[in-house]
């Protein structure tokens, strides 16, 4: 299957690919290859002798998707909740950001704001509120590179964001303009190797056949150049291939750029621990933004939020490599060449709250990886739609 109708496993919506928790270093690849040029793929060199670590993350996934919203906190003090990203965090900053900020403006005119949480969701959401002019302050108990977003595959793509029988159309239709703009802002720092954040070109590799032409997706317009091949024998034995261009974003870059971005606004940032939502209502500040993560599910008592544990393993870094890819064999895999290492994944387990790498998992993804890289270096070919291979 496509990378859009794997993730209807985890999503229900099909509109993007994985990208969540879960890193690495990236000023653009040497060259954007054209559209038009045939394909001159590198493999990546998958072995244990260059893991240089291993993380695992946990998505704050709710099945009924994000939440932004506006309440009232105590008498004197107004609570916007901003959290629930799932494997979209970094995706979806922006967007959400912006909407956060909507309803931050119709609940209050007071502009003396407390923004808890220093990952992706806290950092944006409080540099469009300084921007604003307000008086902002983040509180956090961990900053980069020490958050849950730094541990994030981060190629821009919505997944592991919400169940599709579990949200309406009016979501799906927030969703939709969230991600629109979302995009749009990190097409402003592509290429600035100050931010991290570049395009690179994405192959969907899948051992389906095709049982007729691709469903259009609401997301396809923010993927330039998508098509899907059905040539065999031109791709490595694969049936269906979809290539687009995606945006690379490098979390450990993109962060820090973020907070220096706030720092230089005029942005304050606080570490401080809560323990209870009492706690936060000590603070000074008339207006808190609820950037927990995962963290709300205690804090302020959200039971719809699970954890989904991802895993990736970093490779020293290929600088050839300039080209992405995701796979579903057995499960998801996919990886992403950065300038400090080579990211494979990658996992979607629900309800799974270790963070010790597995050794399974990590077996799993060199196994898969390196079959893979043998298919395009023309060492092995899938032989039919059910991935037999032959030499």
């Amino acid at each position: 299957m496509d990378r859009r109708s794997a993730l209807k496993l985890i999503t229900g919506a099909g509109l993007g690919m994985v990208a969540a928790p879960l890193i690495g270093a990236g000023a653009a690849p040497a060259r954007t290859p054209s559209l038009d040029q045939a394909p001159n793929f590198v493999p990546a060199d998958i072995s244990p002798r260059r893991i240089i670590r291993q993380v695992v993350g946990l998505r704050p996934f709710r099945e009924t998707g994000y939440v932004v919203r506006a309440e009232r906190f105590s008498r004197r003090k107004t609570l916007v909740h901003h959290y629930g990203h799932g494997g979209a965090g970094v995706t979806m900053s922006w967007g959400t950001a912006a909407e956060a900020e909507r309803a931050l403006l119709a609940a209050t005119d007071a502009t003396s704001v407390a923004v808890l949480g220093c990952g992706v969701i806290g950092l944006t959401t409080a540099l469009l509120l300084r921007r604003r002019g307000m008086n902002v302050t983040i509180y956090a108990e961990a900053l980069p590179p020490h958050t849950t977003s730094n541990i994030a595959g981060a190629v821009w793509g919505p997944s592991s964001l919400y169940r599709r029988q579990s949200v309406d159309e009016a979501f799906l239709a927030r969703f939709v303009d969230a991600a629109r703009v979302s995009q749009r802002a990190f097409q402003h720092l592509a290429n600035d190797p100050r931010y991290g954040v570049y395009w690179l070109r994405q192959y969907d590799f899948s051992l389906r056949t095709p049982g007729g032409p691709r469903e259009p997706q609401p997301l396809d317009h923010l993927y330039p150049g998508l098509i899907r091949h059905t040539d065999p024998q031109t791709w490595f034995g694969y049936p269906s291939v979809t290539e687009n261009h995606v945006l690379m974003i490098d979390p450990d870059i993109y962060l820090r750029a973020l907070m220096a971005d706030f720092e230089n606004a005029g942005g304050r940032i606080v570490m401080r621990r809560f323990e209870t939502a009492s706690d936060i209502g000590r603070l000074d500040e008339r207006v808190i933004v609820n950037c927990t993560g995962l963290g709300a599910r205690d804090l302020f008592g959200d039971p719809e939020l699970r954890p989904m544990r991802g895993q990736l393993t970093m490779l020293l870094p290929q600088p050839e490599l300039d080209y992405a890819y995701t796979a579903w064999e057995g499960g998801i895999l996919y990886m992403f060449p950065r300038r400090s290492s080579v990211v494979l994944g990658g996992t979607t387990d629900l309800d799974m709250a270790d963070t010790l790498p597995s050794a399974e998992e990590t077996a799993r993804q060199l196994d898969g990886h390196a079959r893979i890289a043998r298919r395009l270096a023309g060492l092995e070919r899938v032989e039919d739609g059910h991935g037999t291979l032959r030499q």
